[in-house]
Order: structure tokens, then sequence, then C-alpha cells
């Protein structure tokens, strides 16, 4: 099962809307708006698996205070290091 997470993003949040259209104007079916959110899923996560090649690491060295504000969470962490690995 492929991860849901960029579904928030403009262009998952586009897709969606455009799925309600149509699903609105009774031009598909809920089951189809399914089956191509599940595929938008899928094909994502391959894309960004297989050609996004910068990562981070991060190194904390003290204890992290986290905050949930809204529905992000904040991390605060002091001397921490971090490398970007290309």
């Amino acid at each position: 099962m492929a991860y849901q997470l960029y579904r928030n993003t403009t262009l998952g949040n586009s897709l969606q809307e455009s799925l309600d259209e149509l699903i609105q104007s009774q031009q598909i079916t809920p089951q189809l708006a399914l089956q191509v959110l599940l595929q938008f899923d899928k094909a994502i996560n391959s894309a960004l698996a297989q050609r996004v090649r910068n990562r981070v690491n991060f190194r904390i060295l003290a204890p992290i205070l986290q905050n949930e504000w809204g529905k992000k969470w904040l991390f605060y962490a002091i001397f921490c290091y971090y490398s970007s690995l290309f």
C-alpha cells in the first residue's frame, strides 16, 4: 500500500477536487475516483524514490522540545548538526 502523504500537496488537492467534481456530475463513480487516487499514491511515491537524490541527516546532541501546533509538529533542538548528501 502506497503512502497517502502527498495527497495534501497542491497537486494532490487539485486531483481530489477534480475527482470530486467528476463524481458530482456523475461522470465517474466514487470507486473509480478511489482507484485514481491509489494510482496517484503509487506513482508519486515511486517517482520520488527513484528521482530524488538529496537527503539530509540530523544529529541532535540535546533533548528535543516538541509542540503540536495545528496539524504540524514543531521540533526545537539545541546543538543540532546536519549534513546534506547530494
